[in-house]
């Protein structure tokens, strides 16, 4: 009923195709990959004569070199956090009271040439010129109740960190960009014209200080963090830089990456 089926016979024509087809595949495939190696060696070499030029690959050398480009300054700190319901620290002249749950009260005399500060009811901070004397009362602070994961004082951080000065000021440059954009501070109110149908009137938080050098610069500075870093952000908000014609508020040394409008045909 049914024809028997017809088995195919590759021709030399087709095979002498196929041949063909692969051999070019395959001198493709070499090409691309001896372009694509050479491009990845010559990469490779200069990201390592960069790097040689400027360090050793040694672990020493690479220990020693983050501690000669860590923080160093003139005073060595310890920070310490008391955790636990009932767990408070108060400091009274020159005495640190601690209140440690069941455990009850126990005060600590503070030596001479340790300065102690208290800026929370949970968070104590010990600095002086002296290492020595930082690590001995650190060590004393952290036997009164060690750590048991639930409560006790706890270390915050790892060693103890070398700092300039125990009240840092934190700063933020702003740089308004835009035809009529300007500001000006008056009173504990910033002023801002930033294409707007009516001037932008901002409260300045508590704590900080802005200072206009020039119409469209801002420098603001505080010694709380949060408060100089919201106050900017507040700031940024009413125009963020836009990717067309790079109009805006930006930080200083922001990078805004363009986009190339919409051409007219």
């Amino acid at each position: 009923l049914f024809p028997a089926p017809r088995h195919w016979t590759p021709t030399v024509h087709t095979m002498r195709n196929s041949i063909v087809a692969m051999t070019m595949l395959i001198s493709a495939t070499l090409l691309v990959f001896t372009t694509w190696s050479g491009a990845a060696s010559n990469n490779l070499e200069a990201r390592f004569a960069s790097s040689t030029s400027s360090r050793c690959f040694t672990p020493m050398a690479r220990t020693l070199q983050r501690s000669v480009s860590a923080n160093a300054g003139d005073l060595f700190m310890k920070k310490f956090q008391v955790v636990g319901t009932g767990h408070n620290v108060a400091l009274e002249g020159k005495k640190v009271n601690f209140q440690l749950g069941k455990d009850g009260s126990k005060s600590l005399d503070v030596p001479d040439n340790i300065e102690v500060r208290v800026p929370r009811s949970n968070v104590v901070i010990i600095a002086s010129k002296e290492k020595e004397k930082v690590t001995n009362f650190a060590a004393d602070v952290q036997a009164l109740k060690k750590d048991s994961g639930k409560e006790g004082i706890r270390r915050v951080g790892k060693g103890i960190k070398q700092i300039d000065t125990l009240d840092p000021v934190y700063t933020k440059k702003l740089k308004l960009i835009g035809v009529g954009y300007r500001a000006a501070v008056k009173g504990n109110t910033i002023v801002l014209n930033l294409g707007y149908s009516h001037p932008i009137t901002l409260p300045i938080l508590e704590g900080v200080k802005i200072e206009t050098p020039s119409n469209t610069d801002l420098v603001l500075t505080s010694k709380d963090a949060w408060a100089v870093g919201q106050m900017a952000y507040n700031i940024r908000e009413w125009r963020k830089p836009e990717p067309y014609k790079g109009k805006g508020i930006r930080f200083e040394g922001e990078k805004i990456i363009m986009k190339e409008g919409k051409r007219k045909k």
